[in-house]
């Protein structure tokens, strides 16, 4: 029975309220059951199982729940025991009440734990080994917050295992849940391994997975229960998240804010309560590239108003860009985050950022793709961004300032800078800033070294801007005020130095500028400015000069009825005033407008009423040059005028007395302009135009406005003489169409002496007719004629790409159209005509001429026709041109040329046939004449008409060309070929000859040219022998003479700037003179030339006074001098005073266009003479010794002499000697040591006795040893031919000096021209001295070389006074040179004794001699040279130098040195004078 009763319902149903009501009492919990269904085989059915809170509400409530029991004993001692359990309808209402700190759970899990059952170890056990919940419900809420329910789960669907409920503590594993959040997230899966315990909840392996979202973790939360009430601050969170990835359409239910469709990827380790979590091992990435690693803490992220939020960031790297920001919070940063930040690109940002509320500070490094930034800053009162105040540094490193501007104008900029202050606003930015600037790009170009120490406050600026760069020194102080109603300037500004060419701000190649200008102004536009700017020491400079300005300042001033003076006092800029009242934006209309007045329908611009300006200014050119350098205006330019809008006047008055532009210069300029004048409006006046290619003189143009047309009127006079003359008459108006028309009524010209006329007939047809935006214009027949002959244009010209014209000729005379020219003079009867049409950029002409006699540069070419033909879609044009002279054709074009792509595409065929080279022979623009010859050959010209390609070869006849300035002319040798590829002109080894000497070279090089112009040369020739110059002297001639040479010589440049260079030694027949025409030469007086002290400071400076200039040609010759060649120095060209020689050398000569004329190179003399003129007595010329040398190092005047010369003569020494016993005539050698510089060398004189003994010599030399004495004695020798002795001078000592100069003289016209034959006539004087008297003698001197092998010298004296009565008396010598090379040599002579005795005649000695002559170094070179069949080998040993010995060789061998030296050359020791005791 009783199984009976359980297994009814009812039964069931009391039995489980008993139950309840057990439970209930034994933990005074509120647990109840609607209803209870057991099976026999153990299976019980709920309804209606309801939890109740302490606050009688629902806790937890489930419709039905389905279990097993496993063990019915348990039951009965309260303990649920399941092995199934499943809840339908399942309701999980956890809530926090009003005022209470624990959860309705807590409260219901402590009534567990609470103590009250008997048995205190007895705890509620609750297990199940698998529950399903169905349909469940999970609400969380706490009604101490702001928003009550915090949680809303719906439709949750869940599967666990192994529940247990011990007492308070939980566990299961959740295998897998699902629920529908109230904000609509629904989360597909849920599985963890949950456990709670009064002081944790553990979420081990939890997964979550949503529609898009993947999230893993371990999650512990540790607490103690009364941490509840405070769970943001003290439950303790220790999640370690794993690599989850994060959708943000899952997280825009939380927060709408993000974007759209975005994935994230994350890891990290976060510990800590929710107001204070720390993100440890961060790693967060999107879909779009952005990350972020490193470590994140915040601080009350879900604090209440007392606790400060804060976050601090520890960045390892933050990699995003503004448009990767942008799409995660699109409305937020979207709107709020500067564009500025998109220029960066991709950024990467490490560093610690501390953020709070109302601060931020930090110390980033960002990297970004247009630089990179340094910065550690504050910031305070952020949540006020206008008003923020901040401090810091920040430091740019290339970063692309005008790419995050957006402003073209600014390029990198770099720099390190102090910033304190606050405000970012108008109204509230008070920043101090300092640092450097270490580089800015602006304008093109980058600013170094930039300093900056200011202060601003808007709208104020004070402080100090300093910049050292290279091309800028500039300091920056003072003072803008813009807060007042007119705003105040007062800085200064000074400039140490600025190159504007290089700064970008002008294109001159020089432009360099200093200054100090000082500003001190006030007014808020332009057009209310006033105040003073003063400009102080200026100085600019460009390609043309240096303009120094005197201190000049501009001011500006208004009366009590707003007329504006502005007054200039620039004595180098303007000077004048400008006076009225304007507005400076309207300035180019009021001048339009007037200048518009003098038209005829012209319709002024709109401008403001009562606007008028008077004008006085004198213009000077320095501030014309300096903007615009190719323009000068004279001084006294005066624009004096005004203007008045209301009353439409305008009065304008220039004056200039010249003007010049470019290549064009206009004398004495006067312009008067008056529109309200009834006789003319405007005259216009001028003395001349010169240009390159035309001469205009007495031009004058005056013009008058009558009913609706304006009148002009223009003479003039034209030509280099002024022999051509224009009376031109024109006038303009509007014709129905409105459009504009200029017409030419008859005018007349006179050209070249020919009388041409425009619109000789007067008709009306001869007009130009434009709309008023010129841009169309019609052209109807204007006609030039002249007897018969008629040049004709007309056409259109449509939007400036387009145009139609036609240029017709009719029995024109080339010579009386082309104008006066010096490198082309042309004859030739012209007719045909020249059609000229374009399509946008499409050119497409077509032409039929024919030239009757052609004649240029007075060489007959004949008959040219030259055609082109178009298709009929004017696509291709066929050319036919050929040049006839008799039955030769000379020249012949034929082909075509295509429009291909809006490009001319030539094609063309071209021959010559003797083609005379003469037209071409001024083309070498004075650097090359007397071009000739003929050409002969084929060609093929094809591709671009701009760039063509030219191939073919060339055959020259008689072909050769002239180097005026060096005299030589070059033949080639007949046939020679000439290639052509593409634009040059190719020589091979063509064999050269000069014209004159026939001497032989070989040219070799390219003639190089650009569409037939520009031509330049890159030429060289190489001989054994050539003529390279064959000058004479002329007053300017820097060298001249013949030399021939053995090397190369290159010719490279454009015609008009040739480079010429010869690399060669000299050959036999070399005659090389030097003029020195500045040089200190010797005067009339004395030998000493006294320094003014401008040469003084010319020498010291290194400076040559010569002013000539070798336009279009530069030369250097670099010449090895060998004794072929002889090199004289004339340093006198009056007196002869100089010196010649041959010997050994190396020099190089170079010459340029500005005039210099430099000379490096060292010359040893091995034979030569020294003329040595002086006072017009002495006459002498010295034989150099060998070994002598001149030292050249740049300056020509300032060579470096090192010469001894030697004059041989016979004297009486008795005059200088105690002993009075000698009294006779010995051999003397007066020797002059010549040292110092070429222009003022240092002479010392030395003489010797080679014959006397050496107690005379002695004797003598002591009388001889100062230095005054001797060189008084020299002189007194040469002059007289005798010594000075202490009685004083005989009256006709001088006249053998003087004989000899005449005998010079004479000598100079008997000798022949090839110095085969040489007379000398010499006299010495008697001597008339009491026990030493001598005759006087007149002496006879003959050289004469019979042959290359025999020369006779000789000498024949017939004295004269009585003295001793003998016959007349001379030395010959007869010399036979016995081998070809004249080291060999035979010699016959007779010769008078030296030594005479007292009572005997004049005696003489005879004989014959042999001597051998060889040149060595070394001993064993002059055994190799005398015996050649056996030779000395050289010792390996370094030969020892002894600078201080006599014991030098006669001939020192000389060393090539070609380059410029700059120390001065070691003096040859043989040319030491002796020194003084």
């Amino acid at each position: 029975m009783l199984a009976i009763a359980l297994s009814t319902p009812y039964v069931q149903t009391k039995v489980a309220q008993y139950f309840t009501k057990s439970i209930n009492k034994d933990f005074g919990t509120n647990i109840s059951i609607g209803g209870v269904r057991i099976s026999v085989f153990g299976g019980v059915k709920f309804k209606d199982v309801a939890i109740l809170d302490h606050h009688k509400d629902t806790l937890i409530f489930s419709k039905i729940i389905n279990t097993n029991i496993l063990e019915g004993k348990k039951i009965l001692d309260g303990d649920l025991i399941f092995e199934d359990i499943k809840l339908e309808g399942l309701l999980f209402n956890l809530k926090t009440y009003k005022n209470e700190k624990k959860t309705n759970l807590d409260v219901f899990v402590d009534a567990f734990d609470s103590g009250k059952p008997s048995d205190p170890n007895q705890h509620f056990l609750m297990k199940a080994n698998k529950a399903v919940i169905n349909s469940g419900h999970f609400i969380l809420t706490d009604e101490n917050k702001q928003y009550p329910v915090q949680v809303d789960f719906k439709k949750l669907n869940a599967s666990i295992t192994d529940f247990l409920l011990y007492g308070p503590d939980v566990s299961t594993s959740i295998n897998k849940m699902s629920f529908l959040d109230s904000r609509g997230l629904y989360v597909a899966n849920l599985s963890s391994k949950f456990s709670y315990t009064k002081k944790s909840i553990r979420l081990d392996n939890l997964y979550i997975q949503t529609k898009e979202s993947k999230i893993k973790a371990d999650v512990v939360l540790n607490y103690k229960i009364e941490d509840f009430a405070a769970f943001t601050d003290k439950v303790q969170f220790d999640v370690k998240l794993y690599p989850s990835l994060l959708a943000s359409n899952d997280l825009r239910v939380f927060y709408d804010e993000l974007g759209k469709d975005l994935f994230f990827t994350i890891s990290s380790d976060i510990k800590g309560p929710l107001n204070n979590l720390n993100f440890s091992k961060l790693n967060l990435k999107d879909s779009k590239d952005t990350q972020i690693v490193g470590a994140i803490k915040f601080k009350n992220i879900l604090g209440n108003k007392s606790q400060k939020f804060s976050m601090d960031a520890d960045l390892t790297n933050l990699h995003t860009s503004y448009d990767n920001l942008v799409a995660v919070l699109p409305n937020v940063l979207g709107k709020r985050l500067p564009i500025e930040v998109k220029r960066l690109g991709i950024i990467d940002v490490v560093g610690t950022t501390l953020l709070t509320a109302k601060s931020i500070s930090a110390g980033i490094v960002m990297n970004s793709e247009i630089g990179k930034l340094v910065s550690v800053f504050s910031m305070d009162n952020i949540d006020f961004i206008d008003k923020a105040s901040y401090s810091g540094n920040v430091v740019l490193d290339k970063f692309n300032l005008g790419k995050f501007l957006d402003r073209k104008d600014l390029g990198e900029i770099s720099m390190d800078i102090d910033i304190d202050g606050k405000g970012f606003t108008e109204k509230y930015l008070n920043t101090g800033i300092k640092g450097d600037v270490t580089k800015i790009e602006y304008s093109n170009y980058t600013y170094n070294n930039v300093v900056v120490d200011g202060y601003f406050k808007i709208p104020n600026y004070t402080g100090k801007i300093s910049v050292n760069d290279p091309n800028l020194i500039m300091d920056f102080d003072g003072l803008i005020d813009l807060s007042k109603k007119e705003n105040s300037y007062d800085f200064h500004i000074k400039v140490a130095y600025a190159n504007l060419n290089k700064l970008k701000f002008v294109k001159d190649s020089i432009s360099h500028f200093k200054g100090d200008v000082i500003v001190q102004v006030s007014g808020n536009t332009i057009d209310n400015l006033q105040g003073n700017v003063y400009i102080k020491e200026t100085i600019y400079q460009n390609n043309k000069d240096t303009y120094a300005f005197d201190d000049f300042n501009i001011n500006s001033t208004f009366d009590t009825d707003r007329i504006r003076t502005i007054t200039v006092n620039s004595p180098d800029i303007v000077e004048g005033q400008i006076v009225g009242k304007y507005q400076f934006n309207q300035l180019g209309n009021l001048v339009r407008n007037s200048l518009g007045s003098l038209y005829t329908n012209f319709k002024p611009d709109a401008v403001s009423k009562g606007q008028f300006l008077k004008f006085n200014l004198t213009v000077y050119s320095k501030i014309i040059e300096i903007f615009y350098p190719e323009i000068a205006i004279g001084t006294n330019t005066v624009v004096k005028g005004n203007i008045n809008s209301d009353i439409k006047e305008f009065k304008l008055n220039f004056n200039s007395p010249q003007i010049s532009a470019a290549d064009n210069t206009f004398d004495n300029i006067r312009v008067a302009i008056d529109n309200k004048n009834p006789l003319y409006n405007a005259y216009i006046e001028l003395d001349s135009i010169k240009t390159k290619y035309y001469k205009i003189r007495d031009f004058s143009l005056i013009n008058v406005t009558m009913n609706d047309t304006l009148f002009f009127r223009s003479e003039f006079k034209g030509g280099s003489k002024g022999e051509d003359y224009f009376n031109l008459n024109l006038y303009h108006t509007i014709n129905e169409a409105n459009n504009n028309v200029v017409g030419i009524s008859k005018s007349d010209l006179k050209f070249k002496d020919n009388l041409w006329y425009l619109n000789e007939k007067d008709s009306q047809d001869n007009k130009i007719v434009f709309d008023k935006s010129f841009e169309n214009f019609n052209l109807d027949d204007l006609i030039l004629s002249h007897e018969g002959q008629e040049i004709a244009l007309k056409g259109k010209i449509k939007d400036r790409i387009n145009k139609d014209l036609q240029l017709s000729f009719k029995n024109v005379d080339l010579f009386k159209i082309t104008p006066e020219n010096n490198q082309f003079v042309f004859n030739g009867n012209l007719n045909g005509a020249i059609n000229f049409k374009q399509n946008d950029n499409v050119y497409k002409p077509t032409a039929s001429l024919k030239v009757d006699g052609l004649n240029i540069n007075k060489t007959d070419l004949g008959l040219l026709n030259f055609d082109i033909e178009g298709n009929e879609s004017l696509d291709k044009f066929s050319i036919n041109s050929y040049l006839e002279n008799g039955n030769l054709e000379s020249f012949n074009v034929n082909g075509s040329f295509d429009i291909v792509n809006k490009e001319t595409i030539l094609d063309l065929k071209v021959q010559l046939s003797q083609f005379n080279l003469g037209v071409l022979s001024t083309l070498g623009a004075g650097v090359l004449s007397n071009i000739r010859g003929f050409i002969s050959g084929n060609a093929i010209v094809k591709g671009n008409v701009n760039k063509p390609s030219i191939n073919g070869r060339l055959f020259a006849d008689k072909t050769g060309l002239t180097i005026p300035y060096l005299n030589v002319d070059y033949e080639l040798s007949d046939r020679s070929v000439i290639d052509l590829v593409d634009e040059k002109f190719l020589f091979r080894n063509n064999a050269l000859t000069d014209s004159k000497f026939k001497t032989k070279g070989v040219l070799n090089g390219v003639i190089e040219h650009n569409n037939f112009a520009d031509w330049k040369l890159d030429l060289s020739i190489a001989s054994k022998r050539l003529v390279a110059l064959d000058t004479q002297d002329s007053e300017d001639a820097a060298y001249y003479g013949t030399a021939f040479i053995n090397g190369s010589a290159t010719i490279v440049g454009p015609t008009n700037n040739l480079f010429i260079k010869v690399a060669a030694e000299s050959q036999k027949g070399t005659e090389i003179k030097i003029p020195i025409n500045y040089a200190e030469s010797v005067s009339e007086n004395s030998f000493i030339h006294f320094l003014s002290p401008k040469e003084k400071y010319n020498i010291q400076m290194g400076i040559v006074e010569d002013t000539r200039r070798y336009k279009g040609l530069e030369l250097e010759f670099d010449l090895d001098i060998t004794p072929d060649a002889e090199v004289e120095v004339i340093l006198d060209r009056n007196s002869g005073h100089g010196m010649k020689g041959k010997g050994y050398g190396s020099l190089l000569f170079k010459i340029n266009t500005l005039g210099k004329f430099n000379m490096w190179g060292d010359f040893q003399a091995y034979e030569g003479t020294y003329n040595f003129k002086f006072g017009g007595l002495i006459d002498k010329k010295f034989d150099v010794k060998k070994g002598g040398q001149i030292s050249w190092e740049g300056n020509p005047m300032r060579a470096q002499l090192n010469l001894q010369a030697v004059y041989k003569t016979t004297a009486n020494p008795a005059v200088l000697l105690d002993n009075s016993s000698f009294n006779r005539k010995v051999p003397v050698e007066v020797v002059i040591g010549i040292q110092g510089d070429l222009a003022s060398p240092e002479p010392d004189f030395n003489i010797e006795f080679p014959t006397v003994s050496n107690v005379l010599k002695s004797e003598i030399q002591y009388k001889l040893n100062d230095k005054d004495a001797r060189q008084t004695q020299a002189l007194y020798l040469l002059s007289s031919g005798g010594f000075l002795s202490q009685e004083g001078v005989n009256q006709s000592d001088f006249s053998g000096s003087l004989f000899e100069t005449a005998s010079s003289l004479l000598g100079g016209i008997i000798k022949s021209d090839n110095d085969k034959f040489k007379v000398g006539l010499n006299y010495i004087s008697a001597d008339r001295r009491i026990g030493r008297e001598t005759d006087g003698r007149v002496v006879a001197t003959i050289s004469s070389q019979i042959n290359e092998r025999i020369t006779i010298n000789g000498k024949v004296g017939v004295p004269f006074g009585g003295i001793n009565e003998s016959a007349i008396v001379g030395d010959v010598e007869f010399q036979y040179r016995v081998n070809t090379d004249g080291t060999l040599n035979l010699r016959l002579f007779n010769r008078e004794n030296d030594i005479n005795y007292i009572g005997q005649g004049i005696g003489y000695t005879q004989g014959i001699g042999m001597s051998y002559e060889v040149d060595f170094d070394t001993f064993a070179e002059l055994v190799n040279k005398i015996f050649k069949k056996y030779k000395l080998a050289k010792a390996d040993s370094n030969s020892d130098v002894f600078q201080d010995s006599n014991l030098a060789p006669e001939f020192i061998n000389f060393s090539n040195n070609k380059k410029p030296k700059s120390d001065l050359p070691a003096k040859n020791k043989e040319a030491i004078i002796p020194e003084e005791d």
